[in-house]
């Protein structure tokens, strides 16, 4: 999720100004990758960082609330990638914390911008469907389709 973060920044007219994650070394990979100016040793050596305006929370679900919390309570806008938090208690929490900071925290719903959605989208308004009534969509993502693959969203007290 770093890369489809990284590219809406820049999309912005912002800059990816540093990354952290699990591990230094980690986050000098991703760095280079997303063409952060730096890597940082730690989650909250980047969230304390002066030159930072908004962090953008691309990890694991079960992290989600720590690491946006820290974001909120120094007074920096957060962007949380779906699910907010693991419980509804949770998620409530945090976006009482936000209103309370005056901070934006966002939750981005990207499927919106997607070519047949908008297409949809469009078509809709223009009446070409006629009066709607029902619509379902679906689509396949293949990542954690093979009998043997496995990552942290597979495991209940991660994901």
């Amino acid at each position: 999720m770093g890369r489809v973060h990284a590219h809406a920044i820049r999309a912005a007219g912002a800059e990816v100004v540093a990354v952290a994650s699990s591990s230094p070394e980690s986050a000098q990979l991703g760095a280079s990758r997303l063409g952060a100016a730096r890597a940082t040793q730690s989650a909250a050596e980047l969230i304390a960082a002066d030159d930072i305006d908004v962090v953008h929370v691309c990890t694991p679900n079960a992290t989600h609330l720590d690491l946006a919390t820290a974001v909120i309570d120094v007074g920096k806008h957060v962007i949380c990638e779906k699910p907010l938090a693991t419980t509804v208690s949770d998620a409530q929490l945090l976006a009482d914390r936000a209103r309370r900071g005056d901070v934006v925290a966002a939750v981005p719903f990207v499927y919106r911008q997607y070519a047949m959605v908008r297409e949809a989208r469009a078509r809709i308004a223009a009446g070409e469907g006629g009066q709607l009534h029902l619509l379902h969509g679906s689509y396949l993502q293949d990542w954690l389709s093979g009998s043997g693959d496995s990552n942290w969203r597979v495991d209940p007290n991660a994901g």
